[in-house]
């Protein structure tokens, strides 16, 4: 048990300086900073004009009314925060890694491996505006509709945050694990990234047989929905038992992909 705790201790100190080495590579450059901060927010605007069209035309979506809906888009905006600025980059450089050869390097430090490779680079510009904006929109929304704030509603939209953040990181990482197969993972990439936007809106917009798909199949929809669903009571039971064994089938699924693809590694040296 000590021997688990110090590695959680040495692997959170390592992260906190990953962030900090981050931040400071961007501000190296402070024009590229500020821009970098100026199209998120740019994005962030395309994001909330969607806001705007749910209040001025009033729309319910599947008995949702607009407080509601502002709900979700929240919560998939905070954890846009997580996805682009904590695990996207990190994604998208492994295929670089295993080509490159800097794979090689980061197999010798005395740090589990996976960590290193997708959790080393943030983009703390895109992590603050995200998670800044997204928070006041379910902050709005959460007074708007009168949700008590208490122990329950605030413990559970959280943990259910938390489980929406280890099914991004896997659902996500395990599509570039074939690049440990295959040569060029670009296409694989882009596709898995236009994935994401599913989430802009309720689920509830999608025909029914889509939302059984993308919670129990491909899970995207448990993503930016099922913590929304919980503070408006609108959890089937099934979905709460399955929001608490998918995280950990998705972490087992995604280690044991990744050792897999190791065994098929080949040193850039050999």
């Amino acid at each position: 048990m000590r021997t688990i705790v110090r590695e959680i201790k040495k692997h959170l100190l390592i992260y906190s300086l990953f962030i900090k080495n981050s931040l400071m590579a961007q501000m190296e450059y402070r024009f590229n900073f500020i821009g970098n901060m100026a199209m998120e927010t740019g994005y962030l605007l395309v994001k909330l004009s969607y806001v705007v069209v749910v209040y001025r035309s009033g729309v319910n979506i599947n008995g949702l009314s607009p407080d509601e809906i502002l709900l979700f888009i929240g919560t998939f905006v905070t954890l846009t925060a997580f996805y682009a600025g904590l695990f996207m980059m990190n994604n998208f450089r492994l295929r670089l890694k295993i080509r490159d050869g800097e794979l090689d390097l980061l197999m010798t430090k005395p740090v589990s491996l996976q960590f290193m490779v997708t959790l080393r680079m943030t983009d703390l510009t895109i992590f603050a505006v995200d998670a800044i904006a997204g928070l006041m929109m379910v902050a709005i929304a959460w007074a708007r509709l009168d949700i008590p704030v208490n122990l329950v509603t605030l413990g559970g939209y959280a943990g259910f945050m938390i489980i929406s953040v280890l099914v991004t990181y896997s659902l996500f990482l395990l599509p570039q694990i074939l690049s440990f197969w295959l040569v060029n993972t670009s296409a694989i990439a882009e596709v898995s990234d236009l994935f994401w936007d599913f989430n802009n809106m309720p689920m509830d917009i999608y025909p029914r047989w889509i939302q059984q798909i993308g919670i129990f199949v491909l899970p995207i929809f448990v993503i930016s929905n099922f913590p929304s669903l919980f503070v408006l009571n609108r959890m089937p039971p099934v979905y709460l038992a399955w929001a608490t064994i998918l995280p950990i089938v998705l972490l087992v699924i995604l280690r044991r992909f990744w050792k897999q693809g190791l065994k098929n590694y080949n040193s850039a040296s050999s």
